[in-house]
């Protein structure tokens, strides 16, 4: 859940003092790399920045606040396996008033990413791989493009050539893993000074008005559930989710399908992946962001179209947000596709999350929806679930930048 929604959902007397409440072991913390690590040029006890990008509750309490900054270190790195492999340690959490907590994790996962974690929090790379020559890649790329079953003949082509490759770990600034507390922490919780306000009425009568489903045309069939609303300018909205580190997707065509199908294929990322045609109301989307790490077999990702309605003169935009976790071949429609996470409300809330982190909110609220179905499914086959409610974000302008008025 977002920190303002988490804020808003404490509107008690801030008279009263809180109570320490303890966060139980296996509490997750969902944190953003601010330094680069790698497992060939970092080295053990290598300082290694991160900060908290969502606030944790318990029992409606916030917690602990985002935006907390976690200093780490590289623990160790090395192979295991013949796979390369880091270990990271984050001792310390600093909450934004500055309170310091000595804190007991582990990394539990890498978001989106191509390596795996080992229960011990050692993330671990890639099994070598082998690189093909790039005469055979284009042709088996344009095969693919003919025909997505020839991908997979790209792939047990790919084990059959010459010179392994043994990918090594290496995470950018921007890089999201998510901890788990290995001992309980007792904790203080922060009281809002006061809980900001709700969502505009007509916003939210709007919210429940607007269409629901997005469609894919050439499927015919209802795809994703629209659950995202977002008020501000066509530029705030961009740089509000650059500033997030979102990248914008590039239309579909041969190019970018070629692009695509290469980094499936090869195990990396392509960060700005064009995403399959939904429409709403028989339109393609205005504006498409997506977020990558390492590979393009699993992206965060958000259609986003303009709505003719305003308000107090500002754009509306309606946004179609899921979470790609994997592939998936269609029998039916014979195409590769990507599966997603079911749980959609947790891409809703990733996406408040990030943009409150850029401090380019100015409220942010769930807005109930009684008509809106809670189970359904999407244009290729896969099960999604929600609580129905829509997020709605108000943007203030950006910062302007030297020189501008």
């Amino acid at each position: 859940m977002s920190r303002g929604l988490v804020v808003a959902a404490l509107a008690c007397a801030c008279a009263v003092p809180a109570q320490a409440v303890e966060l139980p072991a296996g509490t997750t913390l969902a944190i953003r790399l601010t330094t680069r690590v790698s497992s060939h040029a970092s080295r053990p006890g290598d300082f290694v920045g991160a900060v908290l990008i969502a606030p944790v509750e318990i029992d409606g309490q916030a917690a602990l606040p985002a935006g907390s900054a976690l200093p780490g270190i590289v623990r160790e790195t090395g192979k295991q396996g013949g796979r390369a492999s880091l270990r990271l340690d984050f001792p310390e959490l600093v909450d934004e008033s500055g309170r310091a907590l000595a804190i007991r994790a582990r990394v539990l996962a890498v978001e989106d990413s191509r390596e795996s974690v080992a229960p011990d929090g050692r993330i671990v790379g890639l099994k070598p791989i082998r690189p093909m020559p790039s005469r055979f890649v284009t042709l088996l790329m344009l095969a693919s493009y003919a025909h997505p079953v020839a991908l997979l003949s790209f792939e047990a082509g790919r084990l059959a050539m010459r010179a392994a490759e043994r990918p090594a770990i290496d995470y950018p600034p921007g890089v999201e893993l998510t901890l788990a507390l290995d001992a309980p922490l007792e904790i203080q919780p922060l009281m809002p000074a006061a809980p900001p306000p709700g969502p505009d009425p007509a916003l939210a009568a709007l919210a429940r008005t607007l269409t629901s489903r997005t469609r894919a045309a050439r499927l015919q069939r209802d795809s994703d559930l629209t659950n995202v609303l977002l008020v501000g300018s066509r530029a705030e909205v961009e740089s509000a989710f650059v500033e997030a580190g979102w990248t914008r997707a590039r239309p579909m065509c041969l190019r970018a399908r070629f692009h695509g199908l290469l980094a499936l294929a090869t195990h990396r990322a392509y960060k700005p992946a064009p995403v399959s045609r939904l429409e709403l109301e028989s339109r393609p989307p205005d504006m498409v962001f997506e977020k990558q790490n390492n590979t393009l077999t699993k992206r965060h990702h958000v259609r986003i179209w303009l709505r003719s309605d305003d308000r107090l003169g500002e754009p509306v935009w309606l946004g179609a947000a899921t979470h790609d976790v994997g592939l998936n071949f269609d029998r039916r429609d014979r195409v590769i596709t990507h599966r997603i996470e079911p749980r959609i409300d947790r891409e809703r809330d990733k996406i408040v999350n990030d943009l409150e982190l850029t401090g380019r909110v100015v409220t942010a609220s769930l807005v109930d929806r009684p008509d809106v179905p809670r189970r359904s499914r999407n244009a290729t086959g896969d099960a999604w679930e929600t609580d129905g409610r829509m997020a709605v974000v108000v943007l203030r302008p950006a910062p302007a930048g030297p020189g501008q008025d």
